[in-house]
């Protein structure tokens, strides 16, 4: 419900929107934006796994798209606390926006700070950590570390394919420094280097309510602010709309109710040529249940299918105009 109400108060076009939202005996569902384009966990890993990662342009383009959604919460008084690749998404257009915004808190206006363990092992900031209180700075250190692995294809505090106790992670965020590979430009370096200090005074990000220092990075110095914000800035990727992005079926199928399901090699194949946007038959069973279509399907009386869904309407020929002929 808390996410349901933040997305309501959200309208941004780096934020996913919520279009709809009902209720069952047992979920709360929640129709938003859809993204085809999948998330940037997969992009980075998945798409050229002999080269992951981004290049520095393509990382920068989604950091200032990311950054105008951080910037539209936090003027709300909304901490996000749960940024990371796998929850942004791409569009048809190659656009991104912020998703899942399950962790999300609101501050009230009596609010400074508040206290709360919440997000994902390996991006939360050292003051959350150490159980202090803590304001939106927490998500520009989550903005760090996501910035990092766009470029690194790895997070700042572990090597890649380590396995680590979340002990150990938390351990090297309260002390260990960074180190960068060689592929970061000095002005790469010293972006994450800006977001990832563990001093949240020092930390950049949202002050004085705008993010207009974290703008004037040089990082930044190729983004045109004005056409990102209205949308006509070309991303450097667009997605194929022919195309799944998601590593198997499990992905695609994560939300849905439907369990037990087992595919062929040939429904396999089938199903990588194209991208579905069929709708799981439970939910649909659950949304005619509900009864939301009850103000669109205005029936006849008793029942009778009214007379602009009849077929025999569709072939009928419309009357014909009566013309009177004077002499």
């Amino acid at each position: 419900m808390v996410e349901k109400r933040i997305l309501a108060r959200v309208h941004s076009r780096f934020i996913v929107s919520l279009a709809y939202a009902f209720q069952t005996k047992t979920e709360l569902c929640l129709v938003m934006t859809i993204m085809n384009g999948g998330d940037l966990r997969y992009h980075i890993y998945n798409v050229d796994e002999n080269n992951p990662g981004f290049d520095e342009p393509r990382a920068c383009f989604y950091a200032a798209q990311i950054i105008q959604g951080l910037e539209h919460l936090h003027q709300k008084r909304i901490i996000y606390r749960d940024l990371k690749p796998e929850n942004v998404l791409l569009d048809n257009d190659g656009n991104v926006r912020i998703s899942d915004l399950g962790l999300a808190v609101e501050m009230t206006e009596e609010q400074n700070k508040i206290k709360g363990y919440a997000g994902t092992p390996g991006f939360m900031a050292p003051e959350l950590l150490k159980g202090e209180e803590y304001d939106w700075s927490v998500d520009y250190f989550t903005l760090g570390v996501t910035l990092y692995e766009f470029m690194a294809a790895k997070g700042p505090f572990r090597t890649r394919g380590e396995k680590v106790e979340n002990k150990e992670v938390k351990k090297r965020i309260l002390n260990d420094p960074v180190t960068y590979p060689e592929k970061f430009s000095e002005d790469a370096k010293s972006i994450c280097e800006a977001l990832l200090c563990k001093t949240v005074e020092q930390r950049l990000g949202f002050k004085n309510g705008s993010c207009d220092l974290l703008r004037m990075h040089q990082f930044f110095r190729d983004i045109n602010w004005t056409k990102l914000n209205e949308g006509i800035l070309l991303p450097p990727f667009v997605p194929d709309s022919k195309t799944v992005y998601a590593k198997d079926l499990d992905d695609v199928g994560a939300f849905s109710t439907v369990k037990g399901v087992t595919l062929e090699d040939t429904d396999k194949q089938f199903f990588d040529e194209f991208a579905s946007g069929n709708i799981p038959i439970p939910w649909q069973e659950e949304m005619i249940d509900m009864g939301i279509y009850g103000e669109l399907n205005i029936w006849g009386l008793g029942g009778t299918l009214p007379n602009d869904l009849r077929r025999e309407s569709i072939l009928e020929q419309p009357p014909k105009s009566s013309t009177c002929c004077l002499s």
